[in-house]
């Protein structure tokens, strides 16, 4: 949990600068772009005397995120031409390495102060200051931990993006993660103007047409193993061509797998244009964490949600991770033998 000495050292690094850059993850989802927009939003409310409050991230933001306030100010770090040299004060929200922050890394870094704020347990912590709290269930769950006790406002702009922060990384409020601390916070969320009926439909209640031709080619390709505990799906380029799709249509794929009754392990291994594969983990068991798993190959995130790119095509990654998913359910299948 976030301690007192980390919320005073928090509001004393805002009370010390002038400009601030804040950064989210490549490939942004709803808690990184959430946290972003969400602290963002407090900082511009509650500090006039903040000249400047830059918030950028590398990549396409996906569509269904485009309702969120303050989305259309994110800058592209390689194209913005008004992005400082140096900030007095950066943050980077919900990312466990540099190297995931994109361009946005070098404006982070280069930062006199450089906050780190997240939830993963593989956060390599290189940020000047680290607040990490490996017990939350999100990143925007941090950022309401800094914000309240400093007695800094939730604008109606900053609960509705924290929302969001709650509402994806729990999976709509279902994942083990959602504790009765969760709902108590989404619930000041609300009543300081986060809308969840709007909120919730524009998350998960649309989808294009080609999107939902892509879930159907996801459960025609699946692939199981002998007893069906386990899950797997490689989606081509050819694949999204088909069904008019894009790359963020692909968000949510692995969870449809992962809700068959039989299924403990599920991976879906999307084809990436520039020929790597991009890997995504989900752990029915919480006896088998597939963190450790994407940590083979740099990746990380949750015991049992993760995510890793490995620098080979789908079906070369294929050889290698299923027999090693297939190893990880068989380990707790199998009854340890006291010693004597």
């Amino acid at each position: 949990m976030i301690t007192p000495s980390e919320v005073t050292q928090f509001k004393e690094a805002i009370l010390q600068a002038k400009s601030v850059f804040l950064c989210a993850h490549v490939s942004p989802d709803g808690d990184t772009l959430g946290s972003m927009l969400g602290l963002k939003h407090a900082l511009k409310n509650a500090f006039p005397h903040l000249t400047v409050i830059d918030a950028a991230v590398s990549g396409k933001i996906p569509d269904i995120y485009h309702g969120l306030p303050g989305v259309s100010e994110i800058k592209d770090p390689d194209t913005a031409t008004d992005l400082l040299a140096q900030y007095d004060l950066s943050f980077c929200l919900d990312c466990g390495s540099p190297d995931r922050l994109g361009s946005s890394q070098h404006f982070f870094m280069g930062a006199k102060c450089a906050i780190n704020i997240d939830h993963h347990v593989s956060n390599k912590r290189f940020g000047h200051i680290n607040l990490i709290d490996t017990q939350a269930a999100a990143s925007g769950e941090v950022v309401a931990d800094l914000l309240t006790p400093n007695q800094i406002p939730l604008t109606p702009e900053t609960a509705a993006c924290l929302y969001v922060a709650l509402l994806t990384d729990t999976g709509g409020f279902k994942y083990s993660s959602t504790t009765s601390k969760i709902f108590r916070l989404a619930a000041d969320l609300v009543d300081a103007g986060a809308n969840p009926e709007m909120l919730f439909k524009q998350i998960y209640d649309v989808m294009p047409k080609s999107q939902a031709l892509l879930h159907a080619t996801c459960v025609q390709k699946a692939k199981f193993n002998a007893d069906n505990s386990l899950s797997w799906v490689i989606i081509s380029r050819e694949d999204l061509a088909q069904t008019g799709a894009i790359d963020e249509h692909i968000e949510g794929l692995v969870d449809i797998l992962r809700r068959i009754s039989t299924v403990r392990v599920a991976a879906l291994l999307k084809a990436t244009p520039d020929g790597m594969t991009k890997v995504s983990l989900r752990s029915d068991d919480h006896r088998i964490n597939v963190a450790e798993i994407a940590e083979r190959w740099n990746g990380g995130g949750h015991k049992m949600a993760s995510g890793c790119t490995i620098t080979k095509p789908p079906e070369q990654v294929e050889t290698e991770l299923i027999p090693i998913l297939e190893a990880a359910i068989q380990a707790v299948n199998t009854p340890v033998t006291p010693s004597r």
